[in-house]
Parts: C-alpha cells; sequence; structure tokens
C-alpha cells in the first residue's frame, strides 16, 4: 500500500489544488506516469506517480485545495484493503504531542473534538487560550514545520480577527448596481494571499530615483537593427534593466537575500524574476545567473520565458529560486509606482514609462529623457542606506550602459 500526497513543489507551497486526475479509481497506474495536475501559487504542474499499483482510492477531488504532505490518494494490490488513518498512541494512551489524523472525528490535544489536521505548538495554545481564540475552529494558517501554528500566526490572526470585527459592525452599503461577481479561486486567490502577506508581514522600505536615459536611448537604437540582423531578436529597455539590476546585485550582496526562520541569509547566485502579466494574474519566470549573461542572452531568454508563461508552458525549475524580482509597467504608462515584495525574496525594483522633462545640461536648459526607478526592501534585514547604494548602481549603470554590453 502506498500513500499518494500533495507534493512540496517549491519553497513557499503551502497547499496546492487538484486540477485534474489522469487516473480513476480502479485504473492501473505505472511508477513514472501522471497521475494528477496540481495549480501551485504560480503554475499548473504534472504530478507523477512514485510508484506502479492499482489506484484504490482517491481522497480529494477536483477543485480542491490540498495541503502539502497531505494524502490525496492510495496505491497498492487490485484487492487490497485502504488502511482507517487513526491518531498516534502511545502506552494505549494518546500523544498528546501526535498529530490530529482523521479518524472521522479527529481529535484535539486537550481530547476534545477538533477539525481535522490542526497541529499547533504549545506556545501558541497558550497564547491562543489567553486572547481568547478557539484554535481548534477558526481558519488559522499555520507558517511552522509542516504547517503548524506557532505563537506568531496567533497573533498575526487576532490582529485580522480584530479588523473583521470592526467591519461586520459598520452599517450595510445602499443597494448598488453589480456587473459581475467572480470568486477568487486558482492563481488569482493565491497571488491575494501571497500579497496581502508580503504586505502585512513584512516591513517595506521604498526608495526612489530618476535616471537620465538619453544615453541608453542612443545605444539601444544603435544595437537594434544589428541584433534583429545577426539574431532576429529585438532587444529592449527592459533587458537593460535586467542586466543593470543584476550587475548591482552582484555589487550589492545584501539586497540579494531573504529572511527566513530568524536568519539573514545572502544567496550566492543572481537569479532575476520578471513579472509578466497574464490573463489569470501575475507569473514570475526566471533568468538565472542573470549578472553572468550578456544582454544578448538576457534578450533570448526574456522572449522564450515570457513566449512560454503566456502558452501556460512554463516548467516548476522556470518559477523557481528567483532571488529578486524586477516588475515593469512603463508600456501601461506608468511613472512610478512602489512594487510589494514577492515572498520570500526581500526586494523587487519597479521600472516607469521613459519620459521627457526638460533637463539643464553644462547651465542650459535641454530637452531630456528619463526614468523612474523605485525598490521596495524587507526593512528587516535591508536598511535604507543598503537600498540605497544597490539603488545607486543601477542608476549609474543606466546612465552608462556601454558597461552593461561585453
Amino acid at each position: 500500500m502506498h500513500e499518494v500526497i500533495m507534493p512540496k513543489l517549491g519553497i513557499t507551497m503551502e497547499s496546492g489544488r487538484i486540477e485534474k486526475w489522469h487516473k480513476k479509481e480502479g485504473d492501473r497506474v505505472e511508477a513514472g506516469e501522471v497521475l494528477f495536475e496540481v495549480m501551485t501559487d504560480k503554475v499548473a504542474i504534472e504530478v507523477e506517480s512514485y510508484n506502479s499499483g492499482t489506484l484504490l482510492k482517491i481522497l480529494q477531488a477536483e477543485g480542491t485545495d490540498v495541503p502539502v504532505t497531505e494524502v490525496v490518494a492510495y496505491i497498492g494490490s487490485k484487492n487490497e484493503k485502504i488502511p482507517r488513518p487513526i491518531s498516534k498512541q502511545k502506552a494505549g494512551k494518546e500523544d498528546p504531542g501526535a498529530e490530529a489524523k482523521d479518524t472521522g472525528k479527529p481529535v484535539r490535544e486537550d481530547g476534545g473534538i477538533l477539525k481535522k489536521g490542526v497541529r499547533i505548538s504549545p506556545l501558541a495554545r497558550k497564547t491562543a487560550e489567553k486572547m481568547g481564540i478557539d484554535y481548534s475552529r477558526e481558519e488559522i494558517k499555520g507558517s511552522g514545520p509542516g504547517g503548524r501554528i506557532v505563537k506568531e500566526d496567533i497573533i498575526a490572526y487576532s490582529k485580522i480577527k480584530g479588523k473583521t470585527k470592526k467591519e461586520a459592525a459598520m452599517p450595510p452599503p445602499a443597494a448598488i448596481a453589480v456587473k459581475s461577481s467572480t470568486r477568487l479561486e486558482g492563481p488569482r486567490k493565491i497571488i491575494a494571499e501571497r500579497m496581502a502577506w508580503s504586505k502585512s508581514n513584512i516591513p517595506h522600505i521604498v526608495l526612489n530615483v530618476k535616471a537620465d536615459v538619453a544615453g541608453l536611448i542612443d545605444l539601444r537604437e544603435k544595437l537594434k537593427e544589428k541584433l534583429i540582423k545577426k539574431y532576429n531578436i529585438r532587444i529592449t529597455y527592459t533587458d537593460f534593466i535586467l542586466k543593470a539590476a543584476a550587475a548591482a546585485l552582484r555589487k550589492n550582496p545584501e539586497v540579494n537575500s531573504t529572511f527566513s526562520g530568524g536568519n539573514y541569509i545572502i544567496y550566492d547566485e543572481v537569479n532575476v524574476g520578471l513579472a509578466v502579466s497574464l490573463e489569470g494574474g501575475l507569473i514570475v519566470p526566471t533568468i538565472f545567473g542573470c549578472d553572468r549573461l550578456k544582454i544578448i542572452d538576457i534578450a533570448r531568454k526574456r522572449i522564450e520565458l515570457v513566449d512560454k508563461a503566456r502558452e501556460g508552458k512554463l516548467n516548476l525549475e522556470e518559477i523557481s529560486n528567483g532571488t529578486f524580482t524586477v516588475t515593469n509597467l512603463g508600456m501601461y504608462g506608468i511613472r512610478s509606482f512602489s512594487p510589494i515584495i514577492n515572498p520570500p525574496q526581500a526586494a523587487i525594483l519597479a521600472v516607469g514609462e521613459i519620459y521627457a522633462e526638460p533637463a539643464v545640461v553644462k547651465g542650459k536648459v535641454e530637452p531630456g529623457s528619463f526614468i523612474d526607478l523605485s525598490v521596495s526592501c524587507d526593512h528587516r534585514i535591508i536598511d535604507g542606506m543598503a537600498g540605497a547604494r544597490f539603488l545607486k548602481s543601477v542608476k549609474e549603470l543606466i546612465e552608462n550602459p556601454e558597461k552593461l554590453i561585453d
């Protein structure tokens, strides 16, 4: 008998939505065959079976959100009986530290009945009791190992619950005609949850700078036709910015980082993600080793990843392990904006449109071309000076674009 579990398909993945079962109960399954499809917070992934046998039982239906490592099906011999899950026991008595498992009536750590799958640390339980929070009934997401609820989760939930009570006390709005009402599901729902978590849990510090792009415009015009003829690739301003950001991260590694488990982790690899807008939301494919790539290779990779993103063909590796993100809204006429950090990363660079503005050159007023850049940093580990040094490096490279060509 083999358990089929919801796999953890990324460092930030907490649950996955089962989009489609490729097999039905009673079907023969071979190791390596696609068993089901999972929609993560980023993309749909096909999950293969690790074992051969008969698909005896499907525990989670299509459209269900399932926490990682939870059993979704059983594979075994054709006439094998499915085990009935029971809670862990010790010396014939319930083990207070054991996970609550499905026995028909899930068991709470104090012996009462609770919602299936709740795991909570002793300190979190005491904190919940002091705050009057019934952790066995409420929808509290655990951030500890294996989704375990820790003290910080209880505190964060109490703040959200307080806001909800205030909102509930407000008088209902007057009747207004509604054009549409769509429940958030799939990628859009997960994006909303991740962005809300980021804004609520990561103290953002946002720094802004204006860069002169007259030289960049001239250089791109000189290179554009040559690169189209030689490589059939149209180079964009985004390619230069990706290269500038990657080079600046190599020079300022403290920004190429994350805050995880109380540790300030600085990455050695510079893997820059590019936010791509899709019909269902955003996706951030990764350009690995971006600081080591030539500008033409960055352009080639950008084109490949954006095309695959819009066709829904990105694989898990192509959307994982980014260390920094660049988001560009210049094509929509947005001059500047404050981006929300893409967890678990610690910083994100926002790029606006190129605009014309009078500039003073050697005491004379002349027409100029500029671009606004904003970097949002996790202020727990990246202070204003570190963020400013990084942004200064990006500005200097954009204003001297010949340094980006090698």
